[in-house]
């Protein structure tokens, strides 16, 4: 069995949309039972030699693993009212669906994740020129790296 919760969900916003006061947004993978060693599969989108090469020419699969993390979410201004220790604040957020729009039902689709981007910064009243790090999905396949690449590109201006 496998439980996985990749992407979040709108329930983040909930805080800020004064829905509830603190919010816990988590997610997990784990599978059960556990299977010694690596396993490949054929037309998988895992990696054949069990190494994830995040947009590098060698890269030919993801990796899995299993871990868990979760975050609370409170409005700034409670955070800071009551002494909480804030490790990051979000200033804007974004969600969006590739419908018919992306190459398969296995890859996004450029458009759509640069719109997402876009909305984003947009949102949080941020200019790309603004950010100095992003942390991207990178599943090391010959397919979803440079369709989020070039994503990317389109909305930082960047040429790879």
């Amino acid at each position: 069995m496998f439980m996985q919760a990749p992407l979040g969900g709108a329930q983040a916003a909930a805080p800020s949309e004064g829905e509830c006061d603190v919010a816990l947004a988590g997610g997990v993978s784990v599978g059960v039972p556990r299977v010694g060693g690596y396993r490949y599969t054929e037309q998988s989108i895992l990696s054949p030699d069990g190494h994830c090469r995040p947009f590098d020419a060698r890269g030919a699969g993801t990796v899995g693993g299993e871990g868990v993390g979760v975050v609370v979410l409170k409005r700034l201004d409670e955070a800071l009212r009551d002494g909480d220790r804030i490790r990051a604040v979000i200033r804007g957020t974004a969600i969006n669906n590739d419908g018919s729009a992306k190459v398969g039902y296995t890859a996004p689709s450029v458009l759509r994740q640069a719109d997402a981007i876009a909305l984003a910064h947009a949102v949080a009243g941020v200019e790309s020129s603004s950010i100095g790090y992003v942390e991207a999905h990178g599943t090391g396949t010959s397919l979803g790296d440079p369709i989020e690449v070039e994503a990317l590109n389109s909305v930082f201006g960047g040429e790879g």
